[in-house]
């Protein structure tokens, strides 16, 4: 075997164990959950409440809930993205409950001091879950919007293709895991080795609700192209609200509450 060989055999075997390693512990890179107390002077000042949601799967998750001011107000479900808890977004939906909309902060499994790990199906029990205790709340579907952000996108857009809800919103939305991947790692056959794919582009078609998408059009975690895609692909009726210095993390600071709170004042008219 000569050196050059040797080495070509190196790299190929450096390779594929960098593609194993990635491959098993793909979920720790999708997945950043902070485990960090729940501490309630994140979010008593602002009316929320610790409630707990129970899932098909036997688990008993925290998340926060405040009704609405009046039985005419609708009320936000947010499932967030995949990196800290729910106490984090108590401040970015403040003016929601400031206007008298209710919100249900929903904390996935594996977040904060909630029991189990993440994953997609998982993710989707978790929903689940939260879209059954507003019907406790007697709260209708037609007096709820879903509201994803980042990754949470993936799995509002799929609690939303069989039920008609007020609205649905979107921000910072991508066509799937599986091509956010194949971007950030473009060395890695990262495509093709996504378990939790989060497809929102193949089923966005079949939501029933009118539609919201938020993008920063300079979002460098997720690209502002896979938004427009999601945009293009979903069904009338639908909106978009592009910013043009926005990044993935600072859409609220361009006042999107406005623009938000417009979008959903124009559905009652």
């Amino acid at each position: 075997m000569t050196k050059i060989t040797s080495i070509i055999i190196y790299g190929i075997s450096f390779y594929l164990f960098v593609i194993l390693i990635m491959f098993i512990f793909q979920r720790s890179l999708l997945y950043q959950p902070s485990k960090e107390r729940l501490d309630p002077f994140l979010y008593s000042n602002a009316g929320l409440k610790k409630i707990n949601l129970k899932t098909s799967d036997g688990l008993v998750l925290n998340s926060l809930f405040r009704k609405p001011s009046t039985n005419k107000k609708d009320t936000i479900v947010v499932f967030h993205g995949n990196a800290g808890h729910i106490g984090h977004r108590v401040e970015k939906f403040r003016s929601f409950l400031e206007e008298g909309y209710g919100l249900l902060l929903v904390e996935y499994r594996g977040y904060g001091e909630n029991p189990g790990k993440p994953s997609e199906d998982g993710f989707h029990k978790d929903g689940h879950a939260a879209l059954e205790f507003l019907i406790k709340q007697n709260i209708s579907k037609q007096k709820t919007i879903l509201y994803g952000e980042s990754l949470g996108c993936g799995l509002t857009v799929k609690l939303s293709i069989k039920e008609k809800y007020k609205a649905i919103i979107l921000e910072a939305p991508f066509t799937s895991i599986a091509e956010v991947a194949s971007r950030h790692y473009w060395y890695l056959p990262a495509k093709w080795l996504v378990l939790d794919r989060f497809d929102i582009l193949s089923i966005i078609k079949n939501i029933k609700s009118p539609l919201l998408i938020l993008h920063g059009e300079k979002d460098n975690v997720i690209s502002f192209d896979l938004g427009k895609k999601v945009f293009n692909a979903a069904p009338e009726p639908k909106e978009s609200i592009f910013i043009l210095n926005a990044g993935h993390n600072n859409l609220y600071e361009f006042n999107i509450f406005e623009k938000i709170n417009n979008f959903l004042k124009d559905l009652k008219k």
